[in-house]
């Protein structure tokens, strides 16, 4: 089935055409048409699925093109770019959608506001704000969407969303999409779409990304993970990557000894908590532009990240967590792409390994670095 067939208008599906998205995925092809019919949905979907598409293109068909139509609520200020920019590659000059986040002026947000915006993306402290300074209107609704709603509730927004959700007394189509779910979560929908919901439920492996292949290494002791990394990456010969660490603290030692590297092909950068929006901004542009091929990342800063063309995830440090596993390895294989997840894993740290298998369902694939003709490990940077 195309995106004609699932209902969408020839405009939009020349837009999608035009930037190379011809078949819907998975999630496109469930939620689009239940979408346009004015269902609630729950949909189960990671990023990377093309879930922005699955509800941006019913609502922009069904806009009536009047101020504060839509509101979709994401955890963060890169998500809120990203999905202004999949509206905005749309090219519908009647389309008039705003990103809104903090760290930038609150005054050309008002601005743009009092002009008029038919689609608002934001995060939650932003909207509020906004809300309690009179200068965003939820009266009008009829459409609200919570995009990466697990990702929300571990960030501390909960309360949040409820108090943004509480203020709007329209009748709206509620849609929620998440990754992983919990009693959290589903108590939510429940409550805010009045019991009358359709969960779409992804399989488990589109949710662990099929086309990654994952492997794992092990590692005998923490002091040798990082020479292991090394080699690693000259076997590979990974293109363009991003590099997950656990700590800040880890981001920066890590950053700061691959830089120190004598003929080291990559350009490396960190993207930390504590850079300002300018500066992450900036670095991000560099990574999608391929001017640094080799990103770190904590899960935190990582979060909404959304950056095509990614051909390995390194797990520098094994998640304690295993859903941030599934979270992290959507970083790659986005859109049917082949991808590859790497896991450093030192042996203590292997029942972490084992919850992450129990969760996907799956056996992740372990590798080796041994050299039968050396009868030792081979460094071919040492």
């Amino acid at each position: 089935m195309n995106f004609t067939e699932l209902g969408i208008n020839d405009h939009n599906v020349n837009e999608l055409r035009r930037n190379k998205i011809v078949k819907p995925t998975p999630v496109q092809l469930k939620a689009i048409p239940l979408i346009l019919k004015g269902q609630n949905i729950m949909a189960q979907a990671r990023t990377g699925s093309g879930k922005t598409l699955a509800f941006v293109l019913p609502i922009i068909e069904s806009l009536n093109y009047t101020r504060n139509e839509a509101i979709i609520l994401v955890p963060t200020r890169e998500l809120a770019t990203q999905i202004y920019e999949v509206i905005r590659d749309l090219g519908n000059p009647k389309v008039k959608a705003l990103p809104i986040y903090g760290g930038v002026s609150i005054n050309n947000q008002i601005t743009k506001l009092e002009n008029g915006i038919n689609i608002v993306i934001g995060t939650p402290g932003r909207i509020i704000d906004l809300y309690k300074r009179k200068k965003l209107r939820l009266n009008d609704m009829r459409f609200v969407v919570v995009d990466e709603a697990d990702r929300m509730f571990d960030m501390g927004f909960t309360p949040d969303v409820k108090y943004i959700l509480d203020q709007i007394h329209s009748e709206y189509q509620f849609m929620l999409f998440s990754a992983t779910f919990d009693n959290g979560i589903r108590e939510l929908v429940k409550k805010y779409s009045k019991n009358q919901f359709k969960f779409l439920n992804l399989s488990r492996d589109n949710l662990t990304v099929g086309n990654t292949r994952q492997f794992y290494y092990m590692i005998d002791q923490y002091r040798d993970k990082f020479k292991t990394f090394l080699k690693i990456l000259r076997r590979e010969k990974a293109t363009h990557l991003l590099v997950f660490v656990n700590t800040k603290k880890t981001a920066m030692w890590l950053s700061n000894k691959l830089k120190s590297l004598n003929n080291f092909d990559y350009n490396v950068d960190l993207i930390s908590g504590d850079l300002s929006q300018y500066q992450r901004e900036k670095i991000l542009k560099a990574f999608k532009d391929h001017r640094i091929n080799l990103l770190i990342a904590t899960d935190v800063a990582a979060r909404g990240l959304d950056i095509n063309n990614i051909s390995h995830v390194f797990n520098y440090d094994i998640p304690k967590y295993p859903e941030n596993y599934i979270h992290r390895i959507g970083r790659t294989s986005r859109m049917n792409k082949l991808g590859v997840a790497i896991t450093l894993c030192v042996k203590d740290e292997y029942e972490y390994l084992c919850h992450i298998e129990g969760l996907i369902d799956k056996e992740i694939k372990l590798k080796t670095i041994y050299s039968p003709e050396s009868n030792k490990y081979h460094n071919p940077f040492y």
